[in-house]
């Protein structure tokens, strides 16, 4: 896309990196990239997620947002932060990033805000929406009173039922569940993630992207009552993402069935 510049992200596990050489690596290359191929000056902003989703279910370092925002504000070009799948309590705050320290310039937010009904929504401070022209912000959805009925009640549902602490809590044990099937089969090279959001990325044994095990798992998941989905640039991390209002039980009925999966597509000795 003309105008858009690609920097590294910080993927510890990917350059065998522990998490802060990564970040300060990525920064490095970012800082580069300002020299070498996009200015400053004709920067308009930043854009990441505070987890990635299709690139894999992989937390955004909080050091490494906060040094997107030191750099933000000193060349005053804009931190736009996509809680799409981050959002709405999805990791254990109701925002991604409010596991860092920083506040972005632009949030934008969809999918969860309400319940699966076509809405998003786009935030930032007054003084910088008042610099669009009247009009300039619309789409074929907008001001949808269903959809927005549905957002209205989601974030009640969300407060009420404490399902931001939900998630935190159930995603700790899924987490936990998670591992102990690593543990057993050495294909699964990296289990990760933040709060509901978790991505178990498979690997051949040089440490190589092992799609076809990924591909294999997901579809037999199906088979032992579990949904799950492929993610990531090279189609080798499965994604579990239960619903805001996951149980306990669910939890572990969940780890049974991938542990049952597992199993079945690698083999019980693996």
């Amino acid at each position: 896309m003309a105008g858009v510049h690609m920097a590294p992200f910080p993927y510890a596990y990917r350059y065998g990196w522990d998490e802060q050489t990564t970040v300060e690596f990525c920064l490095r290359e970012l800082d580069f990239l300002l020299a070498s191929r996009t200015a400053p000056a004709d920067t308009a902003a930043f854009l990441i997620e505070p987890a990635l989703g299709d690139g894999g279910y992989l937390q955004t370092p909080p050091a490494f947002l906060e040094g997107l925002r030191e750099r933000a504000d000193k060349h005053d070009i804009l931190l736009v932060i996509d809680e799409v799948q981050a959002g709405c309590g999805r990791t254990g705050k109701f925002w991604g990033h409010q596991h860092s320290d920083i506040s972005p310039d632009i949030l934008l937010t969809a999918k969860g805000i309400a319940s699966g009904f076509p809405i998003s929504a786009m935030a930032a401070s007054e003084a910088l929406m008042s610099k669009g022209w009247p009009g300039s912000q619309g789409g074929t959805y907008g001001g949808n009173a269903v959809a927005a009925a549905a957002g209205c009640a989601t974030l009640d549902v969300i407060r009420d039922e404490g399902l931001v602490e939900n998630a935190r809590v159930r995603g700790e044990e899924l987490m936990a569940g998670i591992k102990t099937v690593q543990e057993k089969h050495p294909v699964i090279g990296d289990v990760r993630g933040i709060g509901l959001m978790l991505g178990i990325e498979f690997t051949t044994p040089g440490g190589e992207p092992d799609a076809a095990t990924a591909a294999a798992v997901q579809q037999a998941t199906t088979g032992n009552g579990l949904l799950t989905l492929t993610c990531g640039p090279m189609g080798n991390v499965v994604r579990l993402i239960p619903a805001l209002v996951v149980t306990k039980d669910e939890i572990e009925t969940g780890v049974q069935r991938f542990a049952a999966t597992m199993d079945e597509v690698v083999g019980s000795g693996a």
